[in-house]
């Protein structure tokens, strides 16, 4: 869609506009974010690619997509955004998040909730380790072997191509549920 407020890799250039340059000449298709907060000393908060927009102010923010389709970030984001996200910032002038403070109630619910979670996740936790332990005294570490413990029928074919779609997600991603 239209939103860049989307899951993206950032990287942050002392050179925006050299790096604008090099898209250009490549013909990389890019898009800029026109709703970038400029700050409070950024003057004009025209965000038409002009020679407000380029001031080095005003935050400066252009996306490409990487072969997958992921979007990947080139800005001058250091003195704003990033000490902003990173909480070293306690506000940004001119820019506003939507999100309002939780009041005292939902709070409470929401630590109770997530302290029911990590108590869940540490019983599975436990679980995970008790059998990791009787898989290795009971079994010889072989899939039929390990099947049989868990009570399942190892399955008579592989299906190559999916074994190694699973391969290389988790090789890519350190898991497979992406």
């Amino acid at each position: 869609g239209d939103d860049l407020v989307v899951g993206h890799i950032s990287i942050d250039s002392d050179n925006v506009l050299g790096a604008l340059d090099k898209l250009q000449k490549m013909n990389v298709p890019f898009r800029k974010n026109s709703s970038v907060p400029a700050g409070a000393d950024a003057g004009s908060m025209n965000t038409n690619a002009n020679d407000d927009m380029m001031s080095d102010k005003i935050v400066t923010q252009f996306f490409v997509r990487d072969p997958d389709g992921y979007y990947i970030e080139v800005c001058n984001c250091d003195e704003t955004l990033t000490k902003y996200c990173l909480g070293e910032k306690d506000a940004l002038p001119g820019y506003e998040e939507g999100v309002k403070p939780f009041s005292f109630a939902t709070a409470s619910v929401t630590i109770s909730l997530m302290q029911r979670w990590v108590a869940k996740l540490d019983a599975r936790r436990d679980q995970t380790k008790t059998l990791s332990e009787k898989v290795k005294k009971e079994t010889d570490g072989s899939v039929e072997e390990i099947a049989k413990l868990l009570g399942y029928t190892p399955a008579c074919e592989v299906d190559a191509t999916i074994l190694q779609t699973l391969k290389d997600r988790h090789s890519i991603y350190s898991d497979i549920w992406q």
